[in-house]
């Protein structure tokens, strides 16, 4: 079995502009550079064999590139008690897009990913379950982080492992007009019904 999702990864200069916002929170994980991405669908435990599916399907899946710029931070949880610190996306709708279209692709070979509202969000980090923290100083000096935007041509098929030092994440396949060229024909441009997704 192979743990899955579908991410971006993040430029260097965005990874770099995220470097001051990861501190100042007592209890706070915060995420290595490695460990920055930007989840597109949750997939989970899956057979290797599935895996080879999943590739095939997601090598049918184009899109226009786009730009991607961060903006401002936020967090999962409650203010006393948060479950994850993020940074925010300034104009969503691109990647809400293509999170439909990777959804629908892996529909086709009875795939599921994890099933909530979808909020793209690069994830800044994590909190023991029931930890306390105070993070309202953090919000307020960090509310108006701003990245400059970056143009993304690919997606990624991630596998992540988890050890006593946290997860790891491995690159097992990129997708996109900038790796496969120009497609004949984008199947799944057309959108659909489909609501509720993965919030990581």
């Amino acid at each position: 079995m192979v743990r899955l999702f579908v991410g971006l990864e993040l430029p260097d200069t965005m990874r770099d502009a995220l470097w001051d916002v990861r501190a100042g929170v007592e209890g706070a994980h915060w995420q290595r550079d490695d460990q920055l991405h930007l989840t597109l669908a949750f997939i989970g435990d899956v057979p290797h064999k599935v895996m080879r599916e999943i590739e095939g399907e997601l090598s049918r899946v184009s899109f226009t590139p786009f730009a991607l710029q961060l903006k401002g931070v936020g967090l999962f949880g409650k203010p006393g008690q948060p479950k994850a610190l993020w940074a925010g996306v300034e104009n969503p709708e691109p990647l809400r897009h293509l999170h439909e279209k990777i959804v629908h692709a892996l529909g086709r070979i009875d795939v599921e990913v994890e099933r909530r509202k979808y909020k793209p969000h690069v994830t800044l980090a994590r909190f023991r379950r029931g930890a306390y923290a105070r993070i309202g100083d953090w919000l307020t000096e960090n509310e108006k982080l701003t990245t400059f935007p970056e143009t993304i041509e690919h997606f990624t098929l991630f596998s992540s492992q988890l050890t006593h030092q946290g997860s790891y994440y491995t690159a097992e396949a990129r997708f996109g007009r900038a790796l496969a060229g120009e497609p004949e024909a984008d199947e799944y441009d057309e959108p659909h019904a489909f609501a509720e997704a993965h919030a990581w």
